[in-house]
């Protein structure tokens, strides 16, 4: 009896999760270097939702990560590029605007965003997992895979529309 107390319980515990609510953390580090390999991680949207990169970003298409700071005067400046850009590509590209809990909170993110009225999908670093295993020091820090998954160039610093479209390129 206890055996099948013990499944019924499993059951109705798991039962009304969905596959992101469940989504454990994911460590990872990765040397920003071309032709490495950038593991999967867990993106958190800016209401605590949390998704595997690798269900969110659509298979063999290429995908720009940038790791930014709304506080950030470089982020201020090409955050409206990304969000052209992102406009324009949406279909095309993946695309994933990171903000880091440095100085910042999600609510600050979340309000930046508001402002600008950004359609890009942001996110937030919430546990600072993502600054750690890229061992990212500067913001903005702009990541560009190739459709493979492997880092095909990084870019520390400010870009416009037309420098993010000849790196996807």
């Amino acid at each position: 009896m206890k055996k099948y107390l013990v499944l019924l319980l499993i059951v109705i515990c798991s039962f009304g999760f969905s596959k992101t609510e469940a989504v454990k953390p994911v460590d990872f580090e990765v040397n920003l270097e071309s032709g490495e390999v950038f593991p999967a991680f867990v993106l958190e949207s800016l209401n605590g939702k949390k998704e595997l990169s690798t269900d969110k970003f659509k298979k063999n298409k290429k995908t720009m990560i940038v790791i930014a700071a709304e506080w950030c005067p470089d982020c201020q400046r090409e955050l409206p590029e990304v969000e052209k850009f992102y406009q324009k590509n949406k279909q095309k590209y993946n695309m994933a605007v990171i903000f880091i809990n440095v100085r910042s909170s999600e609510m600050r993110a979340q309000a930046y965003m508001d402002a600008y009225g950004y359609g890009f999908p942001a996110y937030y670093d919430y546990s600072g997992k993502v600054l750690e295993g890229t061992g990212t020091d500067a913001v903005p820090t702009n990541i560009f895979l190739d459709a493979n998954g492997k880092i095909s160039d990084v870019v520390i610093g400010t870009m416009k529309e037309s420098e993010i479209a000849e790196k996807l390129k």
